[in-house]
């Protein structure tokens, strides 16, 4: 057995499969911490049975942690690729639940996972409702298919200094604000795919 396939196994522990589809979709998200992206990666699940690829989840999954080092981080996310590209063929339509706040963290999903329809929802927040969220949440790591972690102010300025927004160049996207008409503005386009 490949070093990959075994990587794949212990990741499929972070996975909880949703429903089968004749024209599955891929959905990526992006966003600040705090943005609502586990929010609505969870509504995607539950009104319309995606199955949620969670980055801090097939990153605790494999290394027992969602901190760890950059190899690693790299490796957790070429897992969650191969993962999501795999499922995908199976007919299961995918959330991948991340920040994907660089560009060229979005290019290597769409060059490993190219399947359409794909959409690319960018949530935005300011920062005092990020940050409030954020302090609200709480940790845990009992749920292998749903990992959540905290996130202090600098390191939420880290984030923000990552941010690159979507492009004329990419593939489909919408800016959605993360406010209370949020998953009527999802279902919207989820049902238009």
């Amino acid at each position: 057995m490949s070093r990959q396939t075994k990587l794949q196994q212990r990741a499929r522990k972070a996975i909880s499969l949703g429903a089968t589809s004749t024209h599955p979709v891929l959905v990526v998200m992006m966003g600040l911490p705090g943005s609502g992206k586990s929010y609505v990666a969870q509504h995607l699940v539950e009104s319309f049975g995606f199955t949620r690829l969670s980055g801090e989840g097939v990153t605790h999954a494999l290394f027992g942690s969602d901190k760890c080092s950059g190899e690693e981080y790299a490796l957790a996310y070429e897992t969650l690729r191969q993962c999501a590209l795999d499922l995908l063929q199976q007919g299961y339509s995918i959330v991948i639940d991340g920040t994907n706040l660089k560009k060229v963290f979005r290019q290597q999903i769409y060059d490993d996972v190219p399947h359409q329809p794909s959409v690319l929802l960018y949530l935005t927040i300011d920062q005092a409702t990020a940050l409030r969220r954020i302090e609200n949440r709480v940790k845990s790591t009992a749920d292998p298919t749903n990992v959540s972690s905290g996130c202090s102010p600098k390191t939420f300025a880290a984030f923000q200094d990552q941010l690159e927004e979507p492009s004329v160049g990419e593939p489909r996207h919408f800016i959605i604000p993360s406010d209370d008409h949020i998953f009527s503005r999802v279902d919207q386009i989820i049902k238009e795919l």
